[in-house]
């Protein structure tokens, strides 16, 4: 489906070519890859399940085909997120897809980049959640989804927004620092660092330095450790000032770490490590 400049082949030069009616200042068409409206024309037309878009926004959500029915067999998906700059914040809020040993049948695969050529940050995951949050390393991020000829179930829906600073980690012990550590942080900062464990290991951190700016209920700038790996997972904190960060023991294979700052202090912020154990 050809996409054009608005001002293409007017016949009046700096006049649209195409002017809505009634209202004339209703927006149409666009230049950043394929709209859904072309996908489905394109399916239609060519009888197909394949399924492709891209997501320019800084926050947005997306699903499988059909959610919450039945995704179609044979369906082959890509969903691209660009943002202009900082990282992406993905997460799973619903996931159930078949169950295969390997995951060759239906599954999930996400990518640090904008192909299938980029870094791997979830290789193929299938049947039912939960689904660790991703932080990805820069603005872009490619999702992937396939199903095969047989078995299907209801799928996924994801959402994603733009953040400051953050990471995914799968080593299986690592340091986290506040941006610019140890240095001091800068303001307006929201920042999530996600760690994941294989099946069956817990997380375990312990905070190494912390300062941040001091409040009696920790509004301005603040951590929080959750266990699991969604915003909405139950969390430690939230702490501030100078006060002993406990040390923390996750009940299962994933914790996101937190962090915010406000428009006021700056100071050298946190270091802590973590490791992995049975």
């Amino acid at each position: 489906l050809p996409h054009f400049y608005r001002y293409d082949f007017s016949s009046t030069p700096g006049k649209p070519t195409i002017v809505p009616v009634p209202n004339p200042l209703v927006p149409i068409g666009q230049r950043e890859g394929l709209s859904n409206l072309d996908v489905a024309k394109i399916n239609k037309l060519y009888k197909c399940n394949c399924c492709s878009s891209v997501l320019p926004k800084t926050k947005g959500s997306f699903s499988s085909v059909n959610y919450p029915s039945p995704y179609p067999n044979n369906s082959n998906c890509l969903w691209l997120i660009r943002i202009r700059r900082n990282k992406i914040f993905l997460q799973f809020e619903a996931f159930d897809l078949q169950t295969s040993s390997d995951c060759s049948s239906d599954y999930v695969k996400v990518y640090s980049g904008n192909s299938k050529n980029s870094p791997v940050l979830l290789d193929k995951y299938c049947g039912q959640g939960p689904l660790p949050s991703i932080v990805a390393s820069g603005s872009t991020l490619l999702v992937e989804f396939a199903s095969d000829e047989t078995v299907t179930a209801t799928g996924f829906r994801a959402s994603y927004n733009r953040v400051n600073c953050g990471g995914t980690f799968t080593d299986s012990s690592g340091v986290i620092t506040s941006p610019n550590y140890p240095n001091k942080y800068p303001k307006n900062q929201a920042c999530f660092w996600v760690i994941s464990s294989p099946v069956g290991y817990k997380i375990s951190l312990k905070m190494l330095f912390f300062e941040l700016e001091d409040n009696d209920r920790c509004i301005y700038d603040y951590l929080l450790i959750h266990d699991g790996s969604r915003p909405t997972s139950p969390a430690a904190g939230p702490y501030c000032g100078t006060k002993k960060v406990a040390d923390f023991t996750s009940t299962a294979n994933f914790v996101l770490v937190e962090f915010h700052s406000d428009t006021v202090w700056e100071l050298p912020g946190f270091k802590l490590s973590y490791t992995f154990h049975r």
